[in-house]
């Protein structure tokens, strides 16, 4: 829970938000040496940008099947006929 000190606590000088447990919190309050924080029943609204999405510019290379093996002469073959 937060806190707002109305007198000196420890090293803490009056003014100070300190957020501590609720058991401590309510013993200050009670005790007169604190109140409660009345920034913390306020809505807090965050504004957040959404990333650009990124493309891609260049076109991926397409992939087939690889080309059959050229058949290479046969140096044994030489008749020619």
């Amino acid at each position: 829970m937060k806190i707002k000190l109305t007198q000196r606590y420890s090293t803490y000088l009056p003014g100070t938000v300190i957020e501590c447990e609720d058991e401590q919190a309510q013993r200050l309050i009670r005790d007169g040496i604190a109140e409660r924080d009345a920034q913390r029943d306020l809505f807090v609204e965050t504004a957040s940008v959404e990333p650009a999405a990124e493309r891609a510019d260049v076109t991926p290379k397409k992939r087939g099947r690889p080309p059959r093996a050229i058949p290479q002469p046969n140096d044994t073959d030489a008749s020619g006929g």
